[in-house]
């Protein structure tokens, strides 16, 4: 189902189709619906006044045959009911047939309900009467007799006996108006009690409760839809027996009635599927016809779409649809004539890439400027096919251009243009527009360049501006002996070009700033070690050596030799801290040959030379990442240095281990020890220094010492 109603999936012609038929099938559906509730309510009102009338005159012919059982003079008067009494004025019973049953006494008459007066002039019939000693149900028809003068002197009294085994004349008489052996019909007395039922158990119950036994004993004559005691949907009509207090009863299915109208509706939903079908096959071909053309239009789209521009569409309609058909083959036409010229702009734009891809990687490989230029002047005349060129780098102060590199030029013209005025040439006017030029060397002011340059043929000059970030920072100049066509491609390519030489160019000039900041920043760094270590040490000799001259002048000798001892231990710690300053300005081999070879060349090129005992126990197989690996040689760095300058320690041990999870350095010596928790308060001795580099590895620093007890620093880091 979600398939179904996924709409934006379905075809064109299947759109069409629901489209055009679920409303026609709508409203023919709404049609046939409307015309089976109306043919139900019609039938309906019919049925219900047919029922109405039937069972009016199914009354009233019931009281013509209650009629003719009370004259006596009738030859079937004796054998029509089931018992006979003859009785008297004051109601004694003169005689019975069959035989005055017992319990019928003088004052039978009072017992039996009637509800018309019983000494009137006309026949009286009464409610079910129940009697004798059996409980028996009766009717009793009651004929007066009447004297000469009117009055009455006794009458006959008629039983008719009910119950599902009675065969008296009343019950084939109310049998025969039952029309259908489908139908029910009974006859309730004033009271609701059934006198007749269809279903002779019901005979005797009582009715008095159902809605439609009310109506007809407060002499109603109608018709309804209700439910029977069974919970049947019935019709049931009812109307009052004439010239009694009975009622006449008539149930028929509503089922059995309508079942005229279940076929006629079969028959609408028949002539429904057959409109519908109909309705499919003549929108199907009809669809069809005006989809194919679309349908082919689709299927040439995707050959198109494939690369094939060569479809084209046949549609003879006459109509929207023939001139959609036009409109594709020019479009397709159009396609195939712009596919032409973007393959061909494809393979210009492809040279174009990678030509910057070689002029690229020809510049990136080295940081020299001169290397650089050159690199890319001569990749340059080798795109233009041209043999002669110069490449200019731009001083600002003086805004005069300085030739670093050159191709195919005389002597005379490379002195010339050593150091050439920015006005002077088409580079200063490319460098002006910021984009490629071509100029005619017979264009040039009149001067010695111009002179020069057409003495050797030189005939038009291409200038292209070396640019990065806006800034002009250069250019080259390409010279032709020839003049010739140079396309707007061509000047593209090379402005791309001068953009991809300029940014090498900023980065060379940005690497040469950082090594003269650099060199820069260590002479200065140099120059306070020097001030705060050797200078001060050498000035220490100096004053203990003139101290020692002049003792020694006076003759106090003994007194000049403490005074030498401090001059030679003052001389040994200027020693170690210049060896210091030289194992420093040494080319690293951290980065060349890791951890392990550093740790051992530091001890062998200052600890050992200045007469400590070293000892390295270290694992030549760790191997870290280059920040860890500078971390730790930073930290070990500053707790030698420490040994060396504070703690008078005559041996240093180097340990350098690892495990699965992390990489241990420690240092240990034999030195005075000190307090760690007092350095760490006064940041002495860098220990704060050396916690934060432990810190930015994700390592611990630990120290541990004690006065006169040496010093062990521990640094852990994870692997």
């Amino acid at each position: 189902m979600a398939k179904f109603l996924n709409w934006s999936k379905k075809s064109l012609r299947t759109k069409i189709i629901i489209w055009s038929f679920v409303p026609t099938a709508l409203i023919l559906a709404a049609v046939i619906v409307i015309n089976l509730y109306a043919y139900q309510r019609v039938t309906e009102s019919l049925v219900i006044d047919r029922d109405r009338d039937l069972t009016r005159l199914s009354a009233e012919l019931l009281a013509i045959e209650l009629k003719t059982y009370t004259d006596p003079l009738a030859d079937q008067f004796m054998t029509v009911f089931d018992g006979l009494i003859v009785f008297n004025a004051n109601g004694t019973v003169l005689a019975a047939e069959p035989e005055q049953p017992e319990g019928w006494g003088p004052d039978w008459y009072k017992r039996i309900p009637f509800r018309q007066e019983l000494h009137s002039s006309k026949p009286s019939i009464s409610d079910t009467v129940i009697d004798g000693p059996q409980g028996e149900k009766f009717v009793v028809v009651v004929m007066p007799i009447t004297g000469s003068g009117g009055e009455s002197v006794g009458g006959i009294a008629g039983l008719f006996r009910l119950g599902p085994s009675s065969d008296s004349a009343l019950y084939h008489s109310i049998e025969k108006l039952r029309r259908e052996e489908s139908n029910s019909i009974y006859v309730v007395d004033g009271d609701g009690r059934v006198i007749y039922h269809s279903d002779p158990e019901r005979i005797g119950d009582d009715f008095s409760n159902q809605v439609v036994v009310q109506y007809v004993l407060d002499g109603w004559v109608g018709a309804s839809r209700t439910r029977d005691l069974d919970g049947q949907e019935i019709v049931a009509s009812f109307a009052p027996v004439p010239g009694t207090s009975w009622g006449l009863v008539t149930e028929e299915s509503w089922a059995a009635l309508t079942s005229s109208s279940q076929r006629y509706g079969q028959f609408l939903l028949l002539l429904l599927a057959l409109g519908v079908i109909l309705l499919i096959f003549i929108v199907t071909i009809g669809v069809r016809r005006i989809t194919r053309p679309i349908v082919e239009l689709g299927r040439a789209a995707q050959e198109i779409a494939g690369g094939n521009f060569d479809q084209r569409l046949a549609a003879s309609t006459g109509d929207e649809l023939e001139e959609l058909a036009e409109q594709f083959n020019l479009m397709a036409a159009q396609l195939q004539e712009s596919y032409t010229h973007l393959e061909q702009k494809v393979s210009h734009r492809t040279e174009e890439l990678a030509t910057l891809n070689a002029i690229a990687a020809v510049v990136s490989r080295s940081l020299d400027l001169e290397e650089i230029l050159n690199n890319a002047l001569e990749e340059t005349l080798a795109i233009m096919n041209l043999t002669q060129g110069q490449a200019f780098i731009l001083e600002k102060e003086t805004r005069t251009l300085l030739l670093k590199a050159h191709r195919g030029l005389p002597e005379e013209v490379i002195r010339y243009t050593a150091r050439q005025p920015l006005e002077l040439g088409a580079a200063g006017q490319a460098m002006q527009e910021g984009q490629p030029i071509v100029k005619k060397v017979a264009d040039y002011p009149e001067s010695k360049l111009k002179e020069m340059v057409e003495k050797e043929g030189m005939q038009q000059v291409i200038s292209v501006p070396l640019m990065a970030k806006g800034k002009t920072l250069g250019a080259i100049d390409l010279g032709s002996c020839s003049l010739r066509s140079v396309s707007a491609e061509e000047l593209s390519l090379l402005a791309a070009i001068g953009h991809q030489v300029g940014v090498a160019i900023e980065n060379a000039q940005l690497y040469e700033q950082a090594q003269q900041l650099a060199v820069v920043k260590e002479r200065n760094r140099l120059a306070r070690d020097l001030h705060d270590s050797v200078t001060q040490s050498l000035y220490g000799v100096t004053l203990y050596a003139e101290a020692a001259a002049r003792q020694i002048s006076s003759g106090q000798a003994d007194m000049a030799v403490g005074h030498l001892r401090e001059i030679r231990g003052t001389a040994q710690e200027a020693l170690r801290e210049m060896r210091l300053l030289i194992f420093e300005l040494r080319p690293s081999i951290l980065q060349s040959d890791g951890l392990a070879a550093a740790l051992q060349a530091r001890l062998e090129a200052v600890e050992g030379r200045v007469g400590l005992e070293t000892k390295c126990n270290i694992d030549q197989d760790v191997r870290l990442s280059p920040e860890a690996e500078e971390g730790l040689y930073r930290v070990a760095q500053e707790a030698l240095n420490n040994t060396l300058r504070h703690a008078q320690a005559g041996s240093v041990t180097v340990h350098l281990s690892q495990n699965k999870q992390s990489v241990i350095l420690e240092i240990v010596d034999d030195g005075v020890g000190f307090d760690p928790a007092t350095a760490q308060e006064q940041g002495r001795f860098g220990l704060r220094g050396m916690e934060e580099r432990a810190a930015r590895m994700g390592g611990k620093l630990t120290v541990h010492s004690n006065p006169g007890e040496g010093t062990r620093v521990r640094v852990e880091v994870g692997r």
